[in-house]
């Protein structure tokens, strides 16, 4: 259990600092779509408009990979229904954040923001209990 336990603090402590990265590569984009649209006087396309967001795009890959990992982990270790339900949570909100992205309504895509915001809090609070668990020894 130790060594799984060390991999899932470990992989999730990975996530949520890929989930940080994820909001910078958002900003990034919206900044660059603005660059291009308001100051350059260049028709921005919709392939360069998707350029701009590829680096977000390939890091919600890597994330949805990185969750099923804490997943595993936390199974594999046996960690428990209160580290393994928040672990099966990650990767189904980020497969959730392709969905969201991929078509509909302004409405509806606009649940891609509020559902990284619900990916944070639980990445960051598991991340909080793991590491504090591993400091105090009471882990379980």
């Amino acid at each position: 259990m130790g060594r799984m336990a060390a991999a899932h603090r470990w992989l999730l402590t990975i996530f949520l600092v890929g989930v940080a990265v994820q909001f910078f590569l958002a900003g990034l984009g919206v900044f660059r779509v603005d660059h291009v649209a308001t100051k350059t006087g260049t028709t921005l396309t919709e392939k360069r408009f998707d350029n701009f967001f590829d680096p977000h795009v390939a890091l919600g890959n890597v994330l949805l990979i990185v969750g099923a990992l804490v997943l595993i982990a936390a199974l594999i270790g046996r960690l428990g229904r209160r580290r393994v339900l928040p672990s099966l949570a990650l990767p189904v909100l980020v497969l959730l954040q392709f969905v969201f992205a991929g078509g509909g309504p302004a409405w509806f895509r606009a649940f891609h923001v509020l559902n990284a915001f619900v990916i944070a809090g639980i990445a960051g609070s598991q991340t909080g209990l793991v590491w504090a668990e591993r400091r105090t020894g009471s882990a379980g």
